[in-house]
């Protein structure tokens, strides 16, 4: 048996999920309802209610993806820590915030008693960049079943759910990696497909200010709290969808998400694939792109 001070641990429950838009459901149900429609992709978004519920279930890890500070005062029970930069390369320079090997990584989640196996329930303060990188990760590098926390950590406060201060203790896994090209955009293929917006929309989560000083040609500027409700929940089906289609992101366009160093694009990342959207994360994003002068920029 092995203790960490890192974010994981079980949970996840491929149950319906109610909105604070949506209407009511059987918790019996595997599709999310909301007034008007259902996620593509329900199972991947858990409740509150339904994480507590499948708390102690077996196969499953909660990953919080907050601060080790944040963790020790206070976590949902059985989470491990496991925050999004512990998977980075670090150091300086445009690859600092690159992703580690996938054997690397597979190493610090099967520590954290992982499996590409493991039912897996990613929160951070709400469903922000941070826990979007991690969704991101788990299932590009072969995670068959990571689900996303409705609201994160404050939602789960503020439903005074119960919380703890003590580290858990996890037994070691084997993570496999068997990593998802699709679901990893590198620059070739953003050069590739920039121009063709009858197909293709390469999404910019980067501060609106940045955006308009330079961007990727065609990109379509959209901020992580675009997606959210005022407490932080996922909007409702919906909205989500009558705002895709006001910013020309249509169902049946691949799409390709960037930030600055692939953390904001995480959690983009998430919400179309909730909604349904063949997509994937551009990791070097920006700062890969600006760094090349021999890539296209405007205005």
């Amino acid at each position: 048996m092995k203790k960490l001070v890192m974010r994981t641990a079980p949970v996840l429950i491929a149950l319906c999920v109610t909105l604070a838009t949506g209407c009511g459901s059987s918790v019996s149900e595997k599709t999310l309802q909301t007034a008007t429609g259902t996620y593509e992709n329900s199972a991947l978004l858990v409740s509150t209610s339904e994480l507590a519920a499948a708390i102690g279930t077996a196969n499953q890890v909660i990953i919080d993806v907050r601060s080790s500070a944040d963790y020790t005062a206070g976590h949902i029970r059985t989470a491990v820590n496991l925050p999004a930069g512990t998977f980075d390369k670090g150091g300086a320079g445009i690859d600092s915030k690159n992703l580690k090997s996938p054997e690397e990584i597979a190493v610090i989640l099967g520590d954290a008693g992982i499996s590409t196996s493991t039912k897996i329930i990613v929160y951070g303060k709400n469903v922000d960049s941070n826990a979007g990188r991690v969704f991101w990760l788990l299932e590009y590098l072969g995670a068959s079943d990571v689900q996303m926390l409705d609201g994160g950590y404050d939602k789960w406060v503020s439903d005074v759910r119960e919380t703890v201060t003590t580290a858990t203790t996890v037994t070691t896994a084997t993570f496999t990696p068997v990593p998802d090209s699709g679901k990893l955009a590198i620059k070739e293929e953003v050069l590739a497909h920039y121009a063709d917006t009858v197909n293709y929309a390469i999404l910019d989560s980067r501060n609106i200010a940045d955006y308009d000083a330079k961007h990727i040609p065609n990109a379509i500027n959209i901020l992580t709290g675009d997606f959210l409700n005022a407490d932080n929940t996922v909007k409702s089906y919906a909205d989500l969808k009558s705002f895709l289609n006001g910013k020309g992101i249509t169902a049946a366009k691949t799409v390709i998400a960037h930030c600055y160093v692939g953390y904001r694009s995480g959690q983009e990342y998430f919400i179309l694939r909730l909604m349904g959207f063949n997509v994937s994360n551009y990791d070097g994003s920006w700062t890969e792109w600006n760094d090349d002068p021999t890539l296209p920029t405007e205005p």
